[in-house]
């Protein structure tokens, strides 16, 4: 994906990048509560801070970094999504989305795997 030139209508304020927004789609500010769900299962408390098209920045508490590829579940919105670490700065990791899942309807492999842990969790 190759973000917009600096004239571009699309550009937007960024604090993170000099005051240019370089992403193809806008990101949106939430709070929301999530899981970083490691390959083995692991789940770990974090929280979504703003979310985009292609992408999140999370919060993730501790001293222990995120994993280079991992699963977020969002226990709101019920959106799974395969991600992979784009930048660090710790608490904070921004992920790239590599695939999402709606965890509302039934899936099949990881999408299902997911789904289950959702309804673990919110009971």
């Amino acid at each position: 994906m190759t973000p917009p030139d600096a004239t571009s209508p699309t550009e937007r304020w960024s604090r993170a990048n000099g005051g240019i927004e370089r992403r193809a789609t806008p990101r949106e500010p939430v709070l929301l509560p999530a899981l970083l769900i490691e390959e083995g299962g692991r789940k770990r408390p974090c929280v979504i801070l703003d979310r985009s098209e292609g992408g999140l920045r999370i919060n993730l508490p501790g001293d222990e970094p995120a994993p280079e590829t991992f699963c977020i579940l969002d226990l709101v919105t019920g959106m799974g999504r395969e991600v992979q670490v784009a930048w660090r700065r710790p608490p904070e990791v921004g992920v790239m989305t590599l695939r999402a899942y709606d965890l509302d309807q039934p899936q099949e492999g990881l999408g299902e795997a997911l789904r289950k842990i959702r309804i673990s969790v919110l009971g």
